[in-house]
Order: C-alpha cells, then sequence, then structure tokens
C-alpha cells in the first residue's frame, strides 16, 4: 500500500531503503512480539532476516534446559562463505547464537551493522519475554523514554481515534505547521492535505489490521497554507482484544534525516506495546497548575478501575479517590504535582462499582523538548490490594484475641502506654478496669468449652457495646477481660462505666438455647494515682478485683494502697511460696554492673522474682522478709545460687566469656554450719567458675559474730568465691574488722549516692568510703546511679564500678545477654 509523490529524483534511493525499513520494522514487530509460539517466531524470524533484511542466508540456535533449537533459511550452507555477522545472546539462562551470511542488499557496511545490532537487540528482549512470561520489569523506564521520545523526537507524531480525529501531536508538528493543538483537536489532520487524496488515504488508513502499516509521501501544509512533501508512516494501535483503537501517524519532512525517522519510528513501535500489554494501570495527565486532566489511559487502567478510556479522559485522576479525603499519602501526591517532581503513595482508590482497591501510585513528570517544563504526568496504577489486606490480617491477628475479636495482651500494653501518654499532655486520667468472670469454671465444666467459648463472645459484645470508640476492650485469657478507659476528666468516672458493665451483664445470655446468667467482679486502677505505667496498673487493678471476690463477688471496687499490703497475705502467703518453689515459679533477673573507666559491662547481680501465676510479678521486698521468717529462704537462696551458676555457664557457651555474678545471701543462709560444702556442691554440680561467683553479705550479717563470721569467710574464699559487702556505710562495721575479714569488695549504698551531685555531706561520706575501699585495695562499687552527674562526681572520686536505672534495670538472661554484646554502654 504505497502512494506516490512528486519528490526530487535524489531521494529515489532513499525512499526505497526507507521503504524497506519500515516493511522490516512492521514484519520484525509482529513476528517477535505476537507469537504462537517461541518455535513459530524463530522459524518466521529467519525468513524474514532473508526475505526482508537482504542476508543471503540467516541460522538461529537457541539452547536453554527447556529449548534445543536450530532453524536456517536462505541459500544451501554450502554456495555461502562464512557468516559476515555473528551475535551471541544470553538471557535468563538461554543463549541464542544468531549467524547471517552475505552482505545486506539495501545497506551499507555501516549501517548493516547498525541493523544487525538493533534487530539482535529486539531478537534478546523477544526471547526473554517469552520464556520467563515475565513482564516488562523496568515499565517505568520504558514509560518515560517513550513520552520523551514522542515529545522530543524532531520528527512529527500524531495520534489519533479510529475515524482519524486528531487526540495528540509533539511540539515538532506544531513548529511546523503554525497550528495550535486547540485549532487541530478533533480534526481527521491525516487526509486533510486538500490534494484530492482524502478519500482514498482515509478508505487505506481505515483498512489496516494489526501489524499492517500504511507507508508514503504526502502532501502536507501549514497554517498559512504553504505545503511542503512529508515522509508518513500510519500504524494501527489495538488494545488487549486485539480491537483497533486508535492510528499513530510520523512524519518526517523530506529535508529530514532519514536515520532520525528510524530510529524515532522504532521507538514508538516498541514502546506503544509496552504501554498496550502492561499489567500495570498507566495514566498520563496535563500539568497545568489548574489542569491535570487525563490525555491517555491504557487497557489494564480501564480493567483495575472498570472506567473505559471515554469515560475518564478530560477528568482528574482524583476521582479515583472519591469522597476518601483524609488520607496521609495524598499529600506527597499533592506536593509532588505542585513541585513537578517524581510522588510515591499507598492510596484507597474505588473502581465504577464502587468497591476499593489499594493503588500503589508512582507519578513522574515529563518534560518538554528542552527540558525545561514539565508539560504531563505519567501515573502507574499499581493494585496491591492482595498484598495490603494480607499484611493487615497478620497484623490483626497478632494484636487480636481469636475468639472474641477483641485486643489481645500485646495490644492491651499499646494501647495503655498511648492512653497514658495522652492523659500526660491533657491533664486526664485514665481508668484500667480488670474484669473476672464470677464461677466461669462451672459453665465450662456443665456445658462444655462450645458453651464456654460463646458466653466469653456474648461477653466480650457486651462490654464494647459500654465503652466509647476511643476505650480499648482486651482479653486476658480465660474469662479475664480489661477495659481501658481513656481522657477520663475525673478518677469517679471510672466507676460510673463499671457500674454500666454490671448492669449490661445481668440480664440473661442464651446459650444452647437456655438463659444463662453471668456475673463479674471488677477491680479499678487509675492513672496518676495508683502508678505511671500498665504493668503496675493492671497489677493493682487485679489486687482490688480479688478483694471484691473476697467480699462476695459481682461487685466492682477501686484500688487503694492498703489492699497492696495484704495482697500476698489473702493468698496465703506461706503456702503459695512453697508451691512457687514446687512450680518453678521464680526466675532470675539481672542487673548490669559497668566499669566506670572502661564503660563495658563486668558483670552482673542477680535477683529475685515471683511470677505468681495469679497477682503477677511480685517484687522481693513483697515476700523475702517471710521466706526469712518461715525458713522458705533456705530452699529460695540455694535455687539462686544454684540458677545463677547455670545461668553464667550458659552465657560463657553462648560465647560471653566468663561473667562475674553477684548472689546476696541470707542472714539465716550464712549461719548455716556446713554452708561451705552446700556451695562446693552447687558449684560442682553446675560447672561454675568460683572465680567469677561473686557473694554479697550486709553489713549487719557480718558484725553479728565476728569470730564466727571470719571462720565462714575464710572457708568461702578457699572454694575461690569473692565476698561482696553489701550497704556498706548503713551499719558499724570498723576499719579495724575490715582489715581483718578477707572482703574484695565494698557496695556504697544507694542512700548515700542518690544526693551526692547535690548534697556536699553525701559526696563527703561517699567520697571517704571510696578512698577507704581503694587504701584496702578493694573494688568498690556504687549502688543505684541514675543521672549523669552522680557518673561525673564518682568517676572524679575513682569509684571502680557502678550500677543503676542510669544504665540499665534488672532484665532476664537473654535481653542481658543483648545488653552486654553491645560492649560499650
Amino acid at each position: 500500500m504505497k502512494t506516490s509523490a512528486p519528490v526530487e529524483d535524489v531521494l529515489d534511493v532513499e525512499s526505497l531503503r526507507l521503504e524497506a525499513w519500515y516493511r522490516l520494522l512492521g514484519e520484525l514487530t509482529h513476528c517477535l512480539w505476537y507469537p504462537d509460539s517461541i518455535e513459530q517466531m524463530l522459524h518466521t524470524f529467519c525468513h524474514m532476516m532473508v526475505a526482508r533484511a537482504g542476508y543471503q542466508r540467516c541460522t538461529l540456535t537457541v539452547n536453554s534446559e527447556q529449548l534445543d533449537l536450530k532453524y536456517e533459511a536462505g541459500a544451501d550452507a554450502d554456495s555461502v562463505d562464512q557468516p559476515v555477522q555473528r551475535r551471541s545472546l544470553t538471557r535468563t539462562g538461554c543463549d541464542v547464537l544468531l549467524e547471517v551470511f552475505g552482505p545486506a542488499s539495501l545497506w551499507d557496511e555501516s549501517e548493516t551493522g547498525q541493523l544487525l545490532t538493533r534487530i539482535s537487540q529486539e531478537l534478546e528482549r523477544a526471547v526473554d519475554a517469552v520464556l520467563t512470561t515475565h513482564e516488562h520489569q523496568n515499565l517505568q523506564e520504558n514509560l518515560e523514554l517513550l513520552v520523551l521520545a514522542i515529545a522530543q523526537s524532531p520528527l512529527s507524531v500524531l495520534i489519533t481515534d479510529r475515524a482519524g480525529k486528531l487526540e495528540y501531536c509533539n511540539q515538532a508538528y506544531l513548529q511546523r505547521t503554525a497550528y495550535r493543538f486547540e485549532e487541530l483537536q478533533g480534526i481527521p489532520v491525516l487526509w486533510n492535505s486538500g490534494d484530492g487524496t482524502d478519500q482514498r488515504l482515509q478508505a487505506e488508513f481505515q483498512a489496516l489490521t494489526l501489524g499492517q502499516h500504511w507507508h508514503g509521501d504526502i502532501l502536507s501544509r501549514t497554517r498559512e497554507g504553504q505545503r511542503y512533501w512529508e515522509k508518513q508512516v500510519v500504524s494501527p494501535l489495538a488494545d488487549v482484544d486485539g480491537k483497533i483503537t486508535h492510528l499513530v501517524a510520523i512524519r518526517q519532512d523530506l529535508s529530514a534525516s532519514q536515520f532520525q525517522l528510524k530510529e524515532v519510528e522504532q521507538a514508538l513501535l516498541l514502546r506503544e506495546q509496552a504501554l498496550v500489554s502492561s499489567s500495570n494501570g498507566i495514566m498520563i495527565t496535563r500539568s497545568d497548575a489548574n489542569d491535570h486532566s487525563i490525555v491517555y489511559v491504557n487497557p489494564a487502567f480501564e480493567r483495575i478501575t472498570g472506567y473505559c478510556a471515554d469515560e475518564v479522559i478530560g477528568r482528574e485522576g482524583r476521582f479515583l479517590v472519591r469522597d476518601d479525603l483524609q488520607q496521609p499519602d495524598l499529600e506527597e501526591i499533592r506536593t509532588a504535582l505542585r513541585e513537578k517532581r517524581e510522588g510515591r503513595a499507598l492510596l484507597r482508590n474505588y473502581r465504577k462499582d464502587g468497591t476499593q482497591f489499594w493503588n500503589e501510585l508512582h507519578i513522574s513528570p515529563v518534560k518538554d523538548a528542552r527540558g525545561a517544563t514539565t508539560t504531563h504526568f505519567v501515573s502507574v496504577i499499581n493494585d496491591v490490594s492482595e498484598r495490603v489486606n494480607y499484611q493487615k490480617e497478620l497484623e490483626y491477628q497478632a494484636n487480636h484475641d481469636s475468639l472474641t475479636g477483641l485486643a489481645n495482651r500485646n495490644l492491651l500494653n499499646d494501647r495503655i502506654t498511648q492512653a497514658i501518654a495522652w492523659a500526660k499532655r491533657q491533664d486526664l486520667y485514665v481508668g484500667v478496669l480488670l474484669l473476672d468472670l464470677d464461677h466461669f469454671k462451672l459453665i465450662n465444666d456443665g456445658s462444655g468449652h462450645g458453651a464456654g467459648d460463646e458466653m466469653l463472645k456474648q461477653v466480650a459484645y457486651r462490654l464494647r457495646q459500654c465503652v466509647r470508640d476511643t476505650d480499648t476492650v482486651a482479653r486476658l485469657g480465660g474469662d479475664e477481660f480489661v477495659v481501658v478507659l481513656t481522657d477520663l476528666p475525673d478518677s469517679s468516672d471510672a466507676d460510673t462505666v463499671a457500674d454500666k458493665i454490671l448492669q449490661a451483664l445481668s440480664s440473661p445470655i442464651q446459650i444452647q438455647a437456655v438463659d444463662v446468667f453471668v456475673t463479674a467482679s471488677i477491680g479499678i486502677s487509675v492513672y496518676p494515682r495508683d502508678g505511671d505505667h500498665g504493668e503496675i496498673l493492671l497489677r493493682y487493678a487485679d489486687i482490688a478485683m480479688y478483694r471484691v471476690k473476697e467480699h462476695g463477688r459481682n461487685s466492682m471496687r477501686q484500688f487503694v494502697p492498703e489492699m497492696g499490703l495484704n495482697a500476698i497475705s489473702r493468698l496465703n502467703m506461706e503456702s503459695a511460696l512453697r508451691r512457687g518453689l514446687e512450680r518453678s515459679e521464680f526466675l532470675l533477673h539481672y542487673q548490669p554492673k559497668i566499669d566506670l573507666d572502661q564503660h563495658t559491662v563486668v558483670g552482673a547481680e542477680a535477683l529475685v522474682r515471683w511470677n505468681h501465676p495469679q497477682i503477677g510479678m511480685v517484687h522481693p521486698v513483697e515476700f523475702i522478709p517471710l521466706a526469712e521468717e518461715t525458713g522458705l529462704i533456705l530452699p529460695l537462696g540455694e535455687w539462686v545460687l544454684a540458677e545463677a551458676c547455670r545461668q553464667q555457664v550458659r552465657w560463657r557457651e553462648q560465647g560471653l566469656g566468663d561473667l562475674k555474678v553477684a548472689v546476696n545471701m541470707s542472714s539465716r543462709q550464712f549461719r548455716q554450719d556446713d554452708l561451705a560444702g552446700r556451695i562446693a556442691a552447687i558449684i560442682a554440680v553446675t560447672g561454675a567458675n568460683p572465680a567469677y561467683i561473686t557473694l554479697e553479705l550486709t553489713e549487719s550479717m557480718v558484725m553479728q559474730d565476728v569470730d564466727s563470721t571470719l571462720t565462714t569467710l575464710r572457708s568461702l574464699k578457699k572454694l575461690g568465691l569473692s565476698i561482696s559487702l553489701d550497704d556498706f556505710g548503713t551499719g558499724y562495721s570498723s576499719l579495724s574488722y575490715l582489715r581483718r575479714f578477707p572482703i574484695d569488695e565494698l557496695k556504697i549504698d544507694k542512700s548515700f549516692v542518690n544526693d551526692i551531685h547535690t548534697d556536699p555531706d553525701d559526696a563527703a561520706i561517699a567520697s571517704a568510703v571510696i578512698a577507704m575501699g581503694l587504701s584496702l585495695g578493694l573494688n568498690v562499687v556504687a549502688e543505684g546511679v541514675e543521672r549523669l552527674e552522680q557518673i561525673q562526681l564518682l568517676r572524679e572520686m575513682r569509684c571502680s564500678q557502678v550500677q543503676g536505672y542510669y544504665f540499665a534495670r534488672p532484665m532476664d538472661a537473654q535481653s542481658f545477654a543483648q545488653f552486654q554484646l553491645k560492649k560499650k554502654v
């Protein structure tokens, strides 16, 4: 389908070569990007290189895990010389060898090399696409190159609808014709030359099918009526269903470079396929300050959004957001549009049918030919709904109870922390209600766990109805629930909500067609009156809840300090202690000891904790005195020493070296006649290194019976242990006794460290103790260090080591190991 035109004879040869190039380009595109199979693609490629490129012979060999093929076309192998060109390509594990024989008839040597290089590159991309089924990975790069190639091309580029009416033209066309785009939009410019060929051209253009191209010379005219001849190639564009929707025309003034025309057309033909075949939605919009209307969308955009191109062209892309404007990432897109730069955002968008999808949006500016002005934006729309929903489901499962859908302990702790932080800024209260169902075990035992689960779900529903959206309802496990009330103007408001909950639970709950009545005991604690973090508030609410149970259940009560004094005695402290030892409810926390010069961890003090199954973590001050009175301190003390020794061995095996572990010894333990033998047995069983075990004794303990103490200390030293004198300064020891005792370390009591940075007397005492210890060759440790000023003064006083909250609170063994690995603190 070639038309003739009165061109000068000097262009005849160039026209023939250009026509051969167009035909080769058209068949190359159709062969490589629309194959029925890779075999068909390679077979056609070989024949095309002979029939269209003009080579005498072409061979193509493909080797991969899936294929081992060879294709040939052209003259017999015996009748041709050695190959004039050879290209070896490797893509995604596939080796491709292309060989051509004899010179291409229509090109000189320099053009032949360029031609074969470009054809080889296209073959390489096509083989990769067919073998891997991957979409174009560099989609955004291709899009930007496509837009820039069109916008900055010296050739005229026109895009029309199927009827030939102009929808787009580049700056080169407007400059050549002196028209403004608004004057041409909607006009059939492809056959509007006025030279009598319009009807014929229209029929030929509209008869084009996919893979065909019209090329020839046409007579064009400028806005002022000046006529000039151009080379023109017209190609159809089809959607993913193969339906032709647009025509693309590339025009070159016959005085322009033929090579430039080849470059631009090849870029257009290749990149238009990236737009059409992309699985991501593509949207091109204007970039005027008051106009970001859509000028183009690809088929994937239509598939993702449900809108066809005719429904969105001319509209602004923000219509996809609808009224859902409270999205943080929207501001990033607005800013990027104002500043004419790239932008990324994750947005909630809405399809034509109203359904929501998550859009991972990326916008990029497109510059004009000079690169000075942004003319358009290219937006890539990626539907990531499946990924986002999966992530949300994982997050929900990690933070919610699977039975009731309420917050679990993990989310509860976070909500309490947030509520306290907000209340602190606003000078408000936070109420923590701990609710336990009365006699819930009877329901499980009498009706089965299925009935019990249904009961818990019904209770959870009623609890949610009693609070605001800003409050949190959580299930701790079993039949225990927690309600966190935020923004309370008064602490008594928590009582109001608790009473509302009791009233809501008073109505019968139907379980298995039977009305079941349930009551609850509610304990209440309030920030800031009862504590400033969640662990304390939950514990005190738990204590108050148990007080309710003691007084008849089905009621509520706020925590008061007197409850804490008797909390453990309520549960029979002595028997609870015995059960705790039997059930391994005790554990050790470790507070790091810090070398003050090197700022490194040199050891730890082992501190016992009781993780009571009902009231949680119990501080030693609440159970050690009773353990001393009842004699339970002996088995408890031996367990502490053995566990500290075992942990020392575990740390050594983990590569942390021999860390010095200090263990507190009670007065009752120290007075045992066979103390040294018991400790020696523990060391032997655990395999601990006694040189890195320190026994901490109080000053008052060693001064009760000096002679007996001296004997015991000497027997302990023979085991290789270190001895530390704890709480030094609070007793009545004298320098002469200190010189007699085999002491290795003095620990300055916290009471002398608290105010050394503000109280000269405390500073003087601390300085004297440190000086005395150093004069006796003892290691000196300051306890309770919580401020930088204290550290600076202690360093000036030449204190050896410190421990305190400034560096670290007591922590479990795993956390201590991670802390120690930091090397510097």
